[in-house]
């Protein structure tokens, strides 16, 4: 907030004559749409205190002209709200402090002050800006960024271990067989082992394909590559797979499709690496216009709150990335779970197909 001098000699022109008889100034501070206050300059005490300032911290002017300045402060600003107010090394000065409302509600404010004369007493003018919902949204933006730091930087963490896996694996499995097999049809005399090298060659191949994109979310739909990938992960893990789809839409935009798959993925594999449960359930199903996920676990559950906040440090990818893939679509996300309780996940997206797509 700036003022020129010209302003601020108004504004002392304005302090000098409020007085009940002067209805001319006393109108102007009234109707100030900006909080003011006046305060003795040696006692720090309310002197003067506008309709706005009322209003914004819900005190009678009563109330305000019988309390110190330090009253409105949190705890730890009012040291540092003194000196703002006994400064007098130059005419203006500034500050941002978290003040409380009558009732106990914070507020942020910036405050601007001048030196002025108060019916013959030294005296100090001051403005309010209520900047709460600034920095409220200032930090919600802090954090939101920081988050898609440290989620870009976990992405790329992932990807590049995921191209090592898929490397290795390409070596390790496919490519160790294909030299083997290579040694086999040299020798002309070994065509079993070579069919059975083969068999295993394009079974891992198979599973490396799965992994990376289900060709039954393409052929079959949702609900086919649901059940496939949840009835594979659960044999591999040992647990029970309960799978129900009543009423599947059969028209399912490709973006709604690829994220409600990819978060169930996420979803069972994480369950079959860290729940310790004996049963998954999965359901999916329609609901007005839009499509519902839910996965289910009877294991031993987890704080959502240590999660989400190791999540937004970038410390996990799995569960910052299933929000991120649930808002990209349109839908919402929802985690229960707690130590003991096992772990419910609801994921829900709209069905109406979007003009721009997101990619899978």
């Amino acid at each position: 907030m700036t003022l020129s001098r010209t302003l601020a000699a108004a504004l002392q022109r304005l302090v000098d004559r409020i007085d009940p008889q002067e209805g001319r100034y006393r109108m102007l501070f009234e109707s100030s749409p900006l909080p003011m206050w006046v305060f003795d300059a040696e006692t720090l005490r309310f002197l003067a205190a506008n309709e706005t300032a009322i209003r914004l911290y819900s005190h009678s002017r009563q109330e305000f002209l019988s309390m110190p300045a330090e009253d409105i402060c949190r705890a730890e600003d009012r040291e540092a709200f003194r000196q703002f107010l006994r400064r007098e090394s130059g005419s203006v000065n500034r500050g941002v402090f978290r003040h409380v409302k009558r009732g106990g509600e914070p507020i942020d404010i910036e405050g601007v002050g001048y030196l002025v004369s108060w019916r013959g007493r030294a005296a100090r003018l001051v403005l309010i800006n209520d900047i709460t919902e600034r920095l409220r949204t200032q930090h919600a933006l802090e954090f939101s960024q920081e988050r898609l730091r440290a989620l870009s930087r976990r992405l790329l963490e992932v990807q590049e271990q995921e191209r090592r896996r898929l490397a290795r694996d390409l070596h390790d499995d496919v490519g160790q067989a294909l030299t083997a097999l290579k040694i086999q049809l040299e020798s002309r005399s070994r065509i079993e082992e070579c069919v059975e090298t083969v068999s295993h060659t394009l079974e891992r191949v198979r599973q490396l394909s799965l992994s990376l994109r289900p060709p039954q979310l393409d052929d079959l739909g949702l609900g086919a590559a649901l059940r496939s990938h949840l009835d594979r992960q659960a044999a591999l893990a040992s647990l029970a797979p309960h799978f129900e789809a009543p009423e599947t839409p059969r028209q399912i935009p490709a973006h709604v499709e690829t994220a409600c798959f990819r978060i169930a993925q996420e979803a069972i594999n994480n369950v079959v690496r860290h729940a310790r449960a004996r049963n998954l359930w999965l359901r999916l199903f329609a609901s007005g216009a839009r499509l519902e996920l839910s996965v289910r676990d009877d294991g031993g559950g987890f704080d959502v709150a240590a999660a989400r906040r190791r999540a937004a440090a970038g410390a996990s990818l799995g569960l910052a990335g299933m929000e991120e893939r649930v808002a990209l679509a349109g839908g919402s996300f929802e985690l229960r779970s707690a130590p003991g309780q096992g772990t419910v996940l609801l994921a829900s997206f709209p069905l109406e197909p979007r003009e721009k797509p997101q990619a899978a």
